[in-house]
């Protein structure tokens, strides 16, 4: 539902496998600018879709997925600097190397709040080892 130029979503327990191409499509068709909150966490979701890059103010919210691949690099560049509340052009601003990480932090690393954030990086993942 569009709502004076937000839409919001949330989704838990119910997604799984890639993100479809035609994920949130009439949203993109009737107005790609509106600030779009998507809250995926808790799902199965292994990939993003390119088709997101149509979206110019979106927060992705990606939190406990099973993500396989990085998300793509064209959801991270400079037509893309609204999203995740500004994070995306804040972090490239700043210097850093993968603007994406401010989107979801690449397989192999994590965060608690599954991305980059002003007060935390991505940190690799420590494989348990039991005695």
């Amino acid at each position: 539902t569009v709502i004076l130029g937000l839409f919001y979503l949330f989704y838990s327990r119910f997604l799984s496998g890639a993100i479809p191409d035609d994920f949130l499509k009439s949203i993109r068709e009737e107005d790609p600018s509106v600030e779009v909150v998507v809250d995926l966490s808790d799902n199965f979701i292994t990939d993003l879709s390119s088709s997101l890059t149509t979206f110019t103010n979106m927060n992705l919210v990606l939190v406990d997925n099973d993500t396989t691949s990085p998300v793509p690099e064209e959801l991270c560049d400079t037509d893309h600097n609204g999203w995740v509340a500004g994070m995306v052009g804040q972090v490239r601003n700043g210097g850093a190397l993968n603007a994406c990480n401010a989107i979801l932090c690449p397989p192999g690393l994590h965060n608690k709040d599954g991305r980059l954030s002003i007060t935390r990086g991505c940190d690799r993942i420590e494989k348990a080892t039991h005695l």
